[in-house]
């Protein structure tokens, strides 16, 4: 057991230091730009690569690049960045490698139907924790006084981190129904 410990203090820390930023890095679902970088040593080129269908779109040969995973499916994509350098001698240097979890939320919004002199109702939206907008919509209710006769259009907005999340539901109010006077003889 000791020389197994022995030989994990040994190996963990070349393991730990070898990553350039924090394994995996989160990117929002459908991003344009994420950007990744290493210390820029003097006189070092650096070369890149992204797992598909990630497309570097700037910075390839320099510390810092920016990439577009918008193609890129939700979870886990395991080495989805590397780089090595290579100095001025034409020597070429250990690669690092990152791996990348493309993060999606899928907000829901349950649709419900009132009548126009119904008071104010919770929304129901998941996950908790989001906001809510639109015609009729007061904090975290819907008032169907306040939003008037018809199909309304609310948006549920759910936020973790820089990723921005959304979702639409219709809420529906339905005119009181009228009478007239009682007639008498």
């Amino acid at each position: 057991m000791k020389k197994l410990l022995l030989f994990l203090f040994a190996f963990v820390p070349a393991i730990a230091f070898s990553q350039s930023t924090l394994n995996p890095d989160t990117v929002c679902y459908q991003s344009t730009a994420a950007t990744y970088q290493v210390v820029n040593e003097a006189g070092n080129t650096y070369t890149w690569s992204v797992a598909a269908p990630g497309i570097i779109t700037s910075g390839q040969g320099t510390n810092i690049i920016t990439v577009d995973w918008s193609g890129a499916v939700p979870g886990l994509i395991g080495t989805g960045v590397s780089v090595f350098p290579t100095n001025q001698f034409g020597c070429v240097g250990p690669t690092v490698t990152l791996d990348v979890f493309i993060y999606n939320e899928t907000p829901t919004v349950t649709p419900m139907t009132f009548c126009l002199d119904e008071p104010c109702t919770n929304l129901i939206g998941t996950p908790l924790g989001g906001v809510w907008s639109g015609p009729g919509v007061v904090g975290s209710q819907f008032c169907p006084s306040v939003a008037g006769v018809g199909n309304h259009v609310i948006t549920y907005t759910y936020t973790v981190g820089d990723c921005v999340f959304t979702a639409t539901g219709i809420m529906t109010v339905n005119p009181l129904p009228t009478i007239s006077p009682i007639s008498h003889d």
